[in-house]
């Protein structure tokens, strides 16, 4: 590291500032090599449900800096992933999740007829 590279010793050389007879057998520095390498860009389309309630994704936020008038701090997020419809459901504490999932897969369920199949959240 902190070497020049050899397309500019190749410019040395042809200004004949640097007299070097074989460009070619330069040694390749590896950590350079390194340095240079990238992740491939995701190239795939990413699996949407196929049906309503298939998938949820959900996401919890919080504590909020400023709590609501009603002392929330948290708030839950359920979206269906065909529909991409969603609820928001606010929270005093974030140990109140799972009662706000059991409230929100009654609702949806009740008003579609279908169960949810999987439920995602990162």
């Amino acid at each position: 590291l902190g070497h020049i590279s050899k397309d500019r010793i190749r410019k040395l050389v042809d200004t004949k500032i640097l007299e070097i007879d074989d460009l070619d057998h330069l040694p390749t520095c590896k950590s350079c090599l390194k340095g240079k390498m990238t992740k491939k860009p995701f190239v795939g389309q990413i699996a949407i449900a196929n049906g309503l309630l298939d998938l949820v994704n959900t996401n919890i936020c919080g504590p909020l800096n400023t709590p609501t008038r009603g002392g929330y701090s948290y708030f839950i997020t359920f979206i269906d992933d065909h529909s991409r419809y969603g609820y928001v459901y606010l929270m005093r504490y974030k140990s109140e999740a799972f009662g706000r999932f059991k409230e929100c897969r009654l609702k949806v369920e009740n008003q579609t007829g279908d169960k949810i199949k999987a439920l995602r959240s990162n």
